[in-house]
């Protein structure tokens, strides 16, 4: 393997432990722009090895074992349930448990690291993988039963509704978790704590919150062929932004097959989903929701200057130059739109840009042509930074149900295994990435750089309060003009005021 890998994916990790960029809404006034420093810890990186990282020190050094109390647990079995294949193929809990080794990063390290904590602890770490993961929470919490440690599911997959009923531990208050460490992602320790209090959250524990991460790629052979602009310059110049990627996918749109109609059967500029258009409001830098100095949501959603980006995103997601999976109107039969569709056209270099999380890219490793990854656009050049969405529902956050009588121990094992996540699944997520996703050129792990340093959480998008974040989907998603930013606010406006205020009311009278 070449150096220059190792030196991304040294930048990679050295990203997560630094101290974290702001995600506040450049360019609207009025509104609070909350910034913190996350626990920077120890910045440095360990000798970097050409032939191979033989361990997670070799990127950055691993420090002491948590300031916990290491002890014999007497075979305790700590429980997890979480999401399974059936439940959905893209998006399933394959980071919880693994039964042994069998050569697939992934697993081996997800194995490596239970093995650890369940010798340290002596205990019995077992995975129960549900279709319906909250359902089941739910049920269990309510007849007072003792079934699961942690639960880990998407943020607005269930962990929204078992929170607003009281179901979880606020994690600032369980013994043993320390949420300032770095294994703890702080970007959503910040934006999802609600009345000061976060009862469920993102870390290394798993890798779905970097899947959730939306991103978007794009082909270098279209690039190529129509003398398009170097985007990697571009977002270096703080000059990527709505405009220009509007400009771009209007120029490669074209008839291929000269029917007399642009449709999935010909090239188009972008390849992306309805929903998605809500994460180009968020990378243009406006929040449909934000917590206040207070810790309390509030509405952000509406300002002329979101008047303007939500009208520029409608006009991009318009046909023909912008085809949506799930957009209906496709031409072809697909099984599966996510694969048989979207991923093949892009494959196909019918598409100059894709975007999707970063898992999909996966798919892409067959990709016989080179592609490229870079952040959503910002609104314009004034706008400060980058922001990229992690997708509320595709993610996955971890949290402790209100029934585990004994938090202290469930915390320690938590923790543990968290920090131990750091050292073991995490690199070997980079690491198969960076072999198998990102490493058709340099350029790109520069991207993931500034991507990791930009994440953000949409509060609008984990509650859905007053349909607010389905608006974007409904609406601006599908180029449609039925219905302006500016009509929906005005006629949901204390629809969206009261289902916040019903959360924070359900969130103050837990004890």
């Amino acid at each position: 393997m070449k150096l220059n890998k190792f030196i991304i994916l040294a930048v990679l990790l050295a990203v997560i432990c630094v101290p974290v960029l702001s995600c506040g809404n450049a360019g609207s006034e009025n509104e609070a722009v909350a910034t913190t420093e996350a626990d920077g810890g120890n910045e440095g990186g360990g000798e970097i090895f050409e032939d191979e990282v033989r361990s997670a020190s070799d990127i950055e050094p691993r420090p002491d074992y948590p300031e916990l109390a290491v002890r014999d647990l007497g075979g305790y079995t700590f429980r997890i349930i979480s999401r399974s294949e059936q439940a959905n193929s893209h998006w399933w809990n394959l980071d919880m448990w693994a039964e042994e080794e069998n050569g697939d990063p992934i697993n081996d390290a997800v194995y490596a690291r239970n093995s650890a904590v369940e010798e340290k602890y002596n205990i019995t770490i077992t995975n129960f993988h549900a279709d319906d993961v909250s359902g089941r929470a739910r049920t269990a919490v309510r007849a007072g039963s003792d079934e699961y440690d942690i639960i880990v599911i998407g943020l607005n997959g269930g962990q929204e509704t078992l929170t607003q009923d009281g179901m979880l531990y606020d994690l600032n208050a369980v013994p043993n978790i320390d949420l300032t460490k770095r294994w703890w992602d702080q970007r959503a320790v910040e934006q999802l704590s609600i009345t000061n209090r976060l009862f469920s959250t993102s870390s290394d524990l798993t890798v779905r919150d970097k899947d959730a991460t939306i991103i978007i790629t794009f082909s270098h052979t279209l690039l190529q062929n129509y003398s398009l602009p170097n985007l990697y310059n571009l977002v270096r110049e703080g000059s990527w932004t709505l405009d220009k990627m509007f400009d771009m996918i209007k120029a490669v749109t074209i008839d291929l097959n000269g029917d007399g109609i642009i449709n999935d059967f010909d090239q188009i500029g972008l390849i992306t989903q309805t929903k998605h258009a809500m994460y180009f409001y968020n990378g243009a830098g406006e929040a449909t929701v934000r917590l206040d100095s207070d810790g309390l949501p509030q509405i952000t959603m509406y300002n002329q200057r979101a008047v303007e980006v939500t009208e520029l995103i409608r006009q991009i997601h318009e046909r023909p130059h912008t085809i949506n999976a799930d957009g209906g109107g496709l031409a072809g039969n697909y099984p599966d739109v996510w694969d048989d569709f979207q991923v093949v056209m892009f494959s196909e270099n019918r598409g100059l840009f894709y975007h999707a999380g970063m898992n999909r890219v996966t798919l892409l490793r067959t990709m016989e042509s080179d592609f490229g990854i870079i952040p959503p656009p910002k609104f314009n050049e004034e706008q400060a930074d980058y922001h990229v969405t992690v997708d509320a529902w595709c993610t996955s956050a971890v949290s402790i149900p209100v029934t585990v009588p004994d938090p202290a121990t469930t915390g320690l094992i938590l923790e543990a295994l968290t920090f131990e996540s750091r050292y073991t699944l995490l690199p070997a997520y980079y690491d198969i990435n960076l072999k198998t996703k990102f490493a058709r050129d340099e350029e790109s792990g520069e991207m993931i750089n500034l991507i990791l340093e930009n994440r953000f959480y949409d509060l609008g998008d984990v509650y859905r309060w007053g349909g607010a974040a389905d608006f974007f989907g409904s609406q601006i998603g599908r180029g449609s003009s039925t219905q302006t930013l500016t009509t929906f606010f005005e006629r949901n406006e204390e629809r969206i005021k009261t289902a916040i205020d019903r959360t924070v009311g359900r969130l103050e009278e837990i004890e």
